[in-house]
């Protein structure tokens, strides 16, 4: 279970928008980095433009939803990351905070402090047991979150080799712990769907431990468990006037499972799964059992594939509103390709309940991410789309896409210069209430770090 949970989470992620450049270069840069102790990662400035303002549609500063948003404002801020690692031979810690602060030039009062910090570490116990725990937590603003790195876009243009890039989607055996703790992490809440529910703010924090047990050469067992939350922060006028049908409710998920995984051959891995998961919001109260089988395997030396797929029962102990969908089917997969230039990875997951406890109903998520970048030169691509559906809850429906893509270009051996565009659109119904949502938002950003990030 824990490589499964892993795995979704490296690949898939909870954060499947756009990235904010140096941010993003911020965490590779910290994650490719061996260097010990407390140092700065990357200090940043940018500026750029959104078509709206106040990108968040269900409240509009305390408007009805469905009202029209805040027109269009430039925007502007500053970036700074800090981390501490310690890598030794049984054991790997890392920490990485960021804060920074966006502005706007029409609406100031909008202007806010953004932060966000994460915890890795892992623990090799004896030869054959691994423990490993990791944590995540984001304090920011609807704006900063369409700017927020996600895990695939990380994953995408992380210098990994083929073999590791698998093993994140849990097709085989990463090469090191250090590798392993790189390329993991906790998850943080996705944002397309959300906006249509989100306040000023939104807060999302996240744990998750697990033990690995290595029976044999070929068969490793299991044991995870994961537990999540999340809410919106109002602000100001907002605690008072914004509709308490449409404020994103605060949400506790956790979830506990056991799994083995069976090597077939150095490139083909099967797996089964059982895990269970508690649900609690606003509207719900319930229990999910799941269980899944699991099949990958490396086609070639680019290519691998990953499927899974089982069933899941869904003990509702309380609902206000509606009735959710108790039993249903359950499966997604991943799906990677890498060439010394390029790298893709994609993923699809349709499951029962959300892990921060947001909904249990029909959750599927579809992602996809892609980086180009030629070893030596100074110029760098990476495009990424994500869709997100919430059905069959008895109280949401919603749907969100967003799409984006950058370019970076490296001036000398400290700075860098970023371009980003992304576009997310939301649409959906939730108590009773439905709204639409578009914005469109640039942003230019120029960094500069101790070092660069390491080229595949």
């Amino acid at each position: 279970m824990f490589r499964l949970i892993k795995g979704l989470f490296a690949v898939a992620g909870l954060f499947v928008s756009s990235c904010s450049a140096q941010e993003l270069l911020d965490e590779i840069n910290f994650r490719t980095n061996e260097l010990a102790g407390v140092h700065i990662v990357g200090v940043s400035v940018f500026g750029g433009y959104s078509s709206s303002a106040y990108p968040q549609g269900g409240l509009n500063l305390g408007l009805a939803p469905g009202a029209t948003n805040l027109g269009g404002d430039a925007t502007y801020g500053a970036t700074a990351s800090v981390g501490w690692q310690l890598h030794r031979a049984q054991t790997n810690l890392s920490v990485l905070y960021s804060g920074s602060y966006g502005g706007e030039v029409r609406y100031s009062n909008l202007n806010a402090y953004n932060q966000s910090l994460s915890f890795s570490a892992n623990r090799a116990l004896t030869p054959k047991l691994t423990f490993t725990l990791s944590a995540a937590g984001v304090d920011n603003s609807v704006a900063q979150y369409l700017f927020q790195p996600s895990s695939l876009s990380v994953l995408t243009q992380t210098p990994a080799t083929f073999d590791d890039l698998a093993a994140a989607a849990a097709v085989g055996q990463f090469s090191s712990s250090q590798v392993a703790s790189m390329l993991t992490g906790a998850p943080l809440m996705q944002l397309p769907g959300r906006s249509l529910l989100a306040a000023t703010r939104i807060l999302s924090y996240s744990a998750q431990a697990g033990l690995d047990y290595a029976l044999s050469s070929r068969m490793h067992l299991h044991f995870a468990g994961f537990a999540a939350a999340g809410q919106n922060r109002l602000s100001g006028d907002q605690q008072n006037t914004a509709p308490a049908n449409y404020v994103m409710p605060r949400s506790l998920g956790a979830n506990a499972g056991i799994g083995t995984t069976y090597s077939l051959s150095p490139r083909t891995t099967v797996g089964a799964e059982l895990s269970a998961n508690r649900s609690v919001n606003r509207f719900q109260s319930a229990y999910v059992t799941s269980a899944t089988a699991s099949f990958g395997r490396k086609m070639g030396m680019h290519w691998f594939l990953r499927m899974q797929g089982g069933g899941t029962y869904s003990d509702i102990t309380a609902q206000t509103i509606g009735k959710a969908k108790a039993r249903q089917i359950i499966g997604g997969g991943s799906l990677g390709f890498q060439t010394h230039s390029h790298t893709f990875a994609a993923t699809y997951d349709r499951t029962a309940s959300d892990s921060f406890g947001f909904a249990v109903g029909t959750l599927t998520s579809t992602s996809g991410a892609w980086s180009w970048r030629r070893l030596g030169s100074r110029w760098g691509l990476s495009a990424n789309i994500a869709q997100q559906q919430t059905r069959n809850t008895g109280f949401a429906s919603l749907s969100g896409w967003e799409a984006g893509g950058g370019v970076t270009s490296t001036l000398n051996s400290h700075m860098t210069l970023s371009a980003q565009y992304v576009y997310l659109h939301d649409g959906g119904d939730y108590a009773g209430v439905f709204n639409t949502f578009n914005v469109q938002s640039v942003r230019l950003s120029l960094g500069w770090a101790p070092q660069q990030p390491a080229q595949r």
